[in-house]
């Protein structure tokens, strides 16, 4: 089962708390129209607070408790109603509606598409400033050393600062291997706590950087010549 997801915390509409323990399951009230579902999420995931029903139906009566919102919980069973609403079972004798969560595969997917989005978003802007002459120490659009562009292009693009040269951007996200890297991520010569170039992956085997003095920001291809030491995932 997915280890994000929270599956011992349920806090009381009065800010207490509640394990979930998954009991009961057997024991579980229904409806008398509701239809037990075959293909069950792993896990929801509340949009707001959800308060927590005794039996799957809307009719039914609240049980005191809520879920805090944007939480993801474990899912024992669900359930629709004869209204055409699904209800998951989350806690013992505890049901919530489809209509205040959504399952962990859409939040994932959603969490990915925002990720995709970024990652473009950092490479067209990225892109906007090719031919920008490599100025020692630069960090605006009138000239960039390599660090100065990465930080101007991620604070731009994202409005998160990644640090002003190579070693802080070092900490900026997750190391990773350059074999593993992806689009938007950052890419780093030299030893870590001591790099001396840095640049933005681009995929297919290219990045974009401002490179040494006398050239301009450019787009290049990873080759064994100047291979990159490892790479960090930002967004």
């Amino acid at each position: 089962m997915n280890t994000n997801v929270k599956k011992i915390l349920i806090s009381f509409t009065a800010a207490a708390a509640l394990a979930v323990t998954g009991l009961g399951l057997s024991n579980a009230s229904t409806t008398k129209a509701a239809t037990q579902l075959t293909d069950v999420p792993a896990a929801v995931h509340t949009k707001k607070m959800a308060i927590l029903k005794t039996a799957p139906s809307s009719s039914a009566d609240n049980s005191g408790r809520a879920l805090s919102s944007n939480t993801s919980w474990a899912v024992g069973k669900a359930v629709q109603d004869d209204s055409g609403i699904t209800w998951y079972y989350v806690a013992t004798n505890e049901w919530v509606s489809s209509e205040d969560v959504t399952t962990e595969a859409a939040v994932t997917e959603a969490a990915a598409d925002t990720s995709t989005a970024t990652a473009d978003s950092v490479i067209s802007t990225a892109k906007q400033y090719i031919g920008t002459p490599y100025v020692w120490g630069g960090k605006t659009p009138s000239g960039f050393d390599c660090s100065g562009f990465t930080s101007y292009v991620y604070q731009q693009a994202t409005g998160k600062s990644i640090g002003g040269y190579t070693v802080a951007q070092e900490s900026a996200g997750t190391q990773e291997a350059v074999s593993q890297a992806s689009a938007g991520d950052l890419l780093f010569w030299g030893s870590k706590g001591s790099t001396y170039h840095v640049g933005i992956y681009l995929g297919n085997n290219q990045y974009i950087a401002a490179p040494q003095p006398g050239e301009s920001v450019k787009i290049s291809t990873i080759s064994g010549y100047f291979m990159p030491s490892f790479a960090v995932k930002v967004l």
